[in-house]
């Protein structure tokens, strides 16, 4: 993951936190390069027209709502794009600098701690700092900073695409905000803040916001998982397909993993018509991909106990038509 130096500093800014006791760690890994079609497969943010807590805009993105009341009364909730909300009430330590740990589905294990109070808040807690364990292994989110930064129009509120200068300009199209104060001290007591972070396994953008889900013995994450083809047209249609290499058709095909990482691929594999093309990897089973006999004819999938073609709505299939020689398209399937 590729973040600024600035926004990683105004994240962690004035952010004292105990880090929660007893937490697996994860091996970093680098994201792969993936085309946008498989990225959208498998749930990669592309749209960067709306706030990153916006999870209608950004389907991987889920929303964090933060709030106390007359100093206590300490709540979060979390909803993802499933649209289902998760409410987290009765805090054990819901007092300044207590360190408040959770576990959801949507976004994984996160803490919550109030870095301010009373005179630095004219009454009650503030300042809270959001930590998630499986982005950058606890890495947390000053979400005041953050908040009155975006309120500011603030450069610094910014996530830099990557490659970008540091700090990114205001102007640039991937610079978007990450928090916002939805209460700051009205007369009902109430304070309370918005973020948006990635669900687990996903990120905000190639290069952004990266969630490291846990993988299994296996070496990947499920339980959903994406496989990207190329399939180059056949050269010499005419020829003998039994003598003539360029009378067949060829493929790359690559496998994704919940995480977006590469778990298997082949490249530039003979596919005989309707002789299927075997990728293996890090799955435990076999992912066939085959090729029939003529460019209109469907590219067929068949994996484990599943088995469709290329145009499936269930497995979230996108193939586009041959341009320059070649068609891409993309699946999803159950791993």
């Amino acid at each position: 993951m590729k973040t600024s130096g600035s926004f990683l500093a105004l994240l962690a800014s004035s952010a004292v936190i105990a880090s929660p006791l007893s937490v697996p760690k994860h091996q970093k890994r680098g994201k792969s390069s993936i085309v946008k079609s498989v990225l959208e497969i498998i749930g990669v943010a592309t749209n960067t027209d709306a706030n990153a807590w916006d999870y209608g805009a950004h389907p991987t993105m889920c929303s964090v709502n933060l709030s106390t009341k007359g100093g206590g009364n300490c709540h979060a909730d979390v909803t993802c794009a499933d649209g289902q909300k998760r409410d987290y009430d009765n805090w054990s330590n819901c007092y300044h600098e207590g360190v408040n740990n959770f576990n959801d589905p949507g976004i994984g294990p996160f803490s919550v701690v109030f870095t301010k109070k009373d005179g630095d808040c004219s009454d009650g807690l503030c300042a809270p700092v959001l930590a998630l364990e499986y982005v950058g292994n606890w890495f947390k989110f000053d979400v005041n900073a953050l908040a009155e930064a975006a309120q500011d129009n603030a450069n610094s509120a910014t996530l830099c695409k990557v490659g970008c200068s540091d700090p990114t300009p205001a102007s640039e199209p991937d610079a978007e905000n990450i928090c916002q104060r939805t209460n700051v001290y009205n007369n009902d007591g109430v304070r309370s803040s918005q973020c948006g972070v990635p669900a687990v396994g996903k990120n905000y953008g190639p290069g952004k916001l990266d969630s490291q889900g846990p993988v299994n013995e296996a070496g990947y994450a499920g339980p959903w998982c994406g496989v990207h083809v190329t399939q180059y047209q056949k050269k010499n249609p005419a020829g003998d397909p039994a003598t003539d290499p360029e009378a067949q058709y060829h493929m790359d095909v690559k496998l994704y993993d919940h995480n977006e990482d590469l778990i298997g691929e082949v490249l530039g594999a003979e596919a005989r018509d309707g002789q299927a093309v075997s990728v293996t990897g890090k799955l435990p089973h076999v992912m066939l991909v085959t090729a029939q006999k003529v460019d209109e004819d469907p590219v067929l999938f068949a994996y484990a106990d599943q088995s469709w073609a290329y145009a499936d709505v269930a497995h979230q299939c996108n193939f586009g038509q041959y341009d320059g020689g070649k068609r891409e398209g993309d699946c999803g399937f159950s791993c």
